[in-house]
């Protein structure tokens, strides 16, 4: 936290789940908000894979609560099923506050979802935080792309969330989460400002993790 460059990157992220709601529903409540929140990029299909360790690390702060957690993902744009420019991802989460490291991993030809050792080998997953991660679930979803008015605040809507855990069970099956999940982000400095604004979106923040929401949903209850 000394580090200034750090600090400086540092942002809030806050999301919101919503049930039994429909996207223009959505859509149209962020628009008509006092931040006017108009389109930013086009939509795109987001693909992220989670690493994580044997313990499932990452799992259990989240649901214990720590404070300071890591997150580790791979994630490209597209069609799921090839990995096309990926970028892996370190998430640092420090409360509501989240800072990340990226690295393009360059490929020569794209790789099928079911040839992951190459990838492994130029991430060096063994050498991260002193644990050996592994791919636990690739998720798939439509990302909306909103800002306000003012550039200050932007939204995102994850909408047609799908999964698939990555074993020999769940391999070749995906599963529908059947929820759809709004996400703001903003400069720290701008926590005061981003509260006043949001007073009239008819929402409430949650703990939304789409790595941890779906390696615990019961597969059975999702399958498409």
């Amino acid at each position: 936290m000394k580090n200034k460059n750090f600090q400086d990157e540092l942002r809030y992220e806050k999301k919101w789940i919503y049930r039994n709601n429909n996207y223009l529903h959505i859509l149209n409540a962020l628009m008509r908000s006092k931040l006017k929140f108009k389109y930013h990029f086009e939509n795109r299909t987001v693909n992220t894979i989670y690493f994580d360790d044997f313990n499932l690390s990452s799992i259990r702060d989240n649901i214990e609560g720590q404070k300071n957690r890591l997150k580790y993902r791979l994630r490209w744009y597209g069609l799921s099923d090839k990995i096309v420019n990926p970028v892996f991802e370190t998430k640092y989460k420090i409360a509501l506050k989240t800072y990340k490291k990226k690295k393009n991993l360059k490929i020569k030809y794209n790789i099928g979802i079911n040839n992951l050792n190459s990838l492994e080998k130029k991430i060096d997953l063994s050498s991260i935080n002193n644990n050996i991660l592994k791919p636990k679930i690739l998720i798939s979803y439509e990302r909306t792309y909103l800002i306000s008015s003012n550039n200050l605040v932007r939204a995102t809507i994850d909408n047609r969330i799908k999964y698939k855990k990555l074993d020999k069970f769940n391999f070749n099956f995906f599963h529908k989460f059947n929820n759809i999940i709004v996400e703001m982000k903003y400069d720290i400095n701008l926590d005061n400002y981003f509260r006043s604004q949001i007073n009239n979106i008819n929402v409430r923040y949650s703990k939304s993790s789409k790595y941890v929401n779906c390696m615990i949903l019961p597969s059975r209850e999702f399958t498409i």
